[in-house]
């Protein structure tokens, strides 16, 4: 009887530290949950949030793992920011009022072409799932693109998004810039990332000039600039391999066979001393080192080098210039912008010139707006010869975005309006580069294969890219690599 009695108030003593235990622990306020890209895509993504508590952690699990049985655990790198001192508005529309646990947690050594699940914990509070998948997939495959989604009322960005990753089922998805109007006003930022539509897929975004803009808005009703994308780098922790003072907001990764390139076009308005120095150098480098290893190249950058002459007359006179030279240099398949609000795309351009062949020629293709901001077309795109087709979103009440497939003859690229209507279509030949892609092969066939490669810790696991690539060299090198 006394052991039974004993039993009984352990037992009680037990139920009462465990309530009090799970009672101790607070409610957290988890948000702008967003999976972002990193170098190689086959094998890691950052999965990034915002916390209201200093402690956290993301699960994470394969997909048909649906009670995360087998889910492995991830801390993620966590800091206290707000924009206290940088943007000086105290309104509840900023990040200035509430400080917070800006956390990015990269998940690592991931299986290629799989699908995965993960939740955030933080006190109490737990996550939906939410889902991704890991870059691989044998050809054909495809991403969505969009652009300019702008700004926080419009009617056409959530829905447009929806319709695409119904008529796509994109699992990368690529934003070209001004995801927002203020970069200093939150609430804009909620409206994208705090959606669930704006989830399950992984996400690659350059800047726009609008992630300069800080909310203090002046008596004359023009907003300061900061001179770095500060929400922006807080809001997506992409590969730090870009331009020395451009991290962040500049690099570059693979997906499948095509390298991206993601550029920070942001201060067009200097020539000298600019970031496009810095750039063009980290440009030039990381093609030089990377060459051989993709099949497609594609850059994304918000201010289109041959968007028009009007709205922005600084891109052409510093811009173009330079970067249409470099992009023939490196022979870019296809540069993806926005910034202008009037579609645009050009035909296949060798620098400057329209090339008559496709093959051996850049594509330009602005967008114009995935949101309602449109402008008319102007005299310096009506009847320019470099053009293969132009589109006065305004007068025509349209919004746009694109479904682009890869194989391994080409890439199609399909633009809808926000009416499932297709309004362009084009198509980009592969190019015949040197040593096409059999080192990347190597390059694949190493990170997906080789134990030592994958690794779960939680800093930010980039700069593995020499490592790899020795490897793939090896590999490459080797006569078995080549049987077959």
């Amino acid at each position: 009887m006394m052991k039974s009695t004993l039993r009984t108030a352990l037992l009680c003593l037990l139920v009462t530290l465990a309530a009090g235990s799970s009672c101790s622990r607070p409610e957290a306020e988890i948000y702008h949950i967003v999976t972002t890209v990193c170098e190689d895509a086959a094998s890691a993504v950052t999965v990034n949030y915002h916390c209201s508590l200093p402690d956290s952690y993301v699960l994470v699990t394969q997909a048909d793992d649906t009670t995360f049985r087998h889910a492995e655990k991830i801390k993620p790198v966590s800091r206290i920011w707000s924009t206290v001192g940088i943007d000086n508005t105290a309104t509840e529309s900023t990040f200035y009022t509430k400080e917070r646990y800006v956390c990015y947690a990269t998940i690592s050594g991931l299986e290629a072409d799989t699908r995965y699940r993960y939740k955030i914990v933080a006190g109490k509070t737990r996550t939906d799932a939410r889902q991704f998948k890991t870059a691989g997939k044998k050809e054909p495959w495809n991403f969505v693109v969009f652009t300019d989604f702008q700004h926080r009322e419009n009617p056409v960005t959530l829905p447009l998004v929806e319709m695409m990753k119904e008529i796509a089922s994109p699992d990368l998805v690529i934003c070209s810039g001004d995801q927002i109007d203020v970069a200093g006003n939150e609430y804009e930022w909620s409206f994208l990332l705090d959606n669930d539509i704006f989830r399950d897929f992984v996400y690659a975004a350059s800047p726009g000039d609008h992630a300069y803009w800080a909310s203090d808005k002046t008596p004359d009703g023009h907003y300061p600039q900061y001179d770095k994308p500060y929400t922006f780098v807080n809001l997506f922790h992409l590969p730090d391999n870009g331009a020395p003072d451009s991290k962040g907001s500049s690099y570059y990764f693979y997906y499948n066979d095509i390298l991206f390139v993601a550029l920070d076009m942001n201060n067009s308005n200097l020539s000298s001393g600019s970031r496009f120095d810095a750039q063009a150098a980290w440009f030039s480098e990381t093609l030089d080192h990377l060459a051989g290893t993709y099949r497609y190249l594609v850059v994304f950058m918000h201010k289109s080098v041959f968007g028009s002459d009007l709205i922005d007359a600084a891109v052409a006179r510093n811009i173009r210039p330079q970067w249409a030279s470099l992009f023939r240099q490196y022979g870019v398949d296809l540069v993806l912008s926005g910034h202008d609000h009037i579609y645009s795309r050009t035909l296949a351009m060798d620098g400057d010139q329209v090339t008559e062949d496709p093959a051996a020629g850049t594509f330009y293709l602005d967008m114009g707006s995935s949101g309602d901001k449109r402008r008319p077309l102007d005299e310096s795109l009506t009847g320019n010869p470099r053009y293969a087709k132009v589109m006065d979103l305004k007068e025509l009440d349209q919004s746009c975005a694109c479904n682009i497939e890869v194989d391994e003859t080409c890439l199609k690229v399909t633009v809808y309006n926000q009416h499932r209507q297709v309004v362009d279509g084009f198509t980009i030949p592969r190019k015949e580069r040197p040593a096409a892609s059999e080192s990347r092969e190597g390059f694949l066939f190493v990170h997906m294969t080789d134990p030592q490669i994958g690794f779960r810790d939680v800093s930010p696991g980039y700069g593995q890219t020499d490592t790899l690539m020795q490897k793939a060299a090896a590999v490459a090198a080797s006569p078995c690599s080549r049987a077959g």
